[in-house]
């Protein structure tokens, strides 16, 4: 079995106590979330011994772990994944959002960037990542899918046909008729093709909407999961709005047919 908890969108700060919407510090917010997770790890999987070895568990941060561009937010964010999830003995990558468009994010956690050409391969899943920072303008929320990352997204799901592939990205592929859309996915349309002619292609995750948003994509209907961040949620109205909803993360059990059950976790 194998267990993908994803969390994204923590915008850490230089202050540890500053607040932002919601009156919510981010920092303690995510503390709380990775508190719940390493809870969920120890309960959900560590209470059966004898079945640890066939139960891989992995931990995805999908983009904007910082809020402003400090090393400080870097660095308290290593801290608490090792505080909380690196006592686990279960691994974490991360991805790069629009937020983590600055040098500070190759040096503090470069190390654990999941990227399209360096894929994570689990049982029957190949687990890609996809970093849509934008190249022309880096102040930009605005994302864009890079021709080389569809390139090597081809190559994987040419020559592995036989195995069960997810896309993790930052920015959502399709409008999600909200205010989000104006941060919008420059060359989206380049994954709608690539589900279109791969169905092994099971799903997309992405951060960036501050909510589980649920879309489809393609003529196969692949299924697009936007997941809630660990900080303030937004509104997915056409008017900017932050929801009254907690934060939280989702937790994706992929079965070997390809299928999977996903959960989303308020905290």
């Amino acid at each position: 079995m194998i267990t993908l908890i994803q969390l994204s969108d923590c915008h850490l700060l230089k202050d540890k106590d500053k607040t932002g919407y919601a009156g919510i510090a981010p920092y303690c917010s995510l503390a709380r979330v990775l508190s719940d997770i390493q809870n969920y790890v120890v309960q959900d999987v560590a209470n059966e011994p004898q079945q640890r070895a066939k139960h891989q568990v992995v931990v995805l941060v999908t983009g904007d772990i910082s809020g402003d561009n400090s090393p400080e937010s870097y660095q308290y964010f290593v801290a608490l994944m090792e505080q909380y999830i690196t006592p686990t003995n279960i691994e974490w990558f991360v991805l790069a959002g629009n937020h983590d468009n600055n040098p500070y994010f190759e040096t503090y956690v470069g190390s654990r960037h999941l990227l399209c050409n360096d894929s994570l391969i689990l049982c029957n899943w190949q687990i890609h990542g996809m970093d849509t920072r934008a190249t022309s303008n880096m102040h930009t929320a605005a994302g864009e899918v890079k021709e080389s990352d569809i390139q090597a997204l081809e190559q994987s799901l040419t020559t592995s046909p036989q195995t069960n592939h997810l896309v993790a990205l930052h920015h959502h592929i399709l409008p999600s008729n909200s205010w989000m859309d104006k941060h919008f996915l420059t060359n989206a349309e380049r994954l709608v093709s690539l589900a279109d002619d791969h169905p092994q292609l099971r799903a997309f995750v992405h951060g960036h909407v501050h909510s589980p948003l649920r879309q489809y994509v393609g003529k196969h209907q692949t299924p697009s999961y936007g997941t809630p961040s660990t900080c303030w949620q937004w509104e997915m109205q056409h008017e900017f709005g932050v929801s009254s909803d907690a934060p939280g993360y989702q937790v994706f059990k992929l079965n070997d047919d390809g299928s999977m059950d996903v959960r989303v976790i308020r905290v």
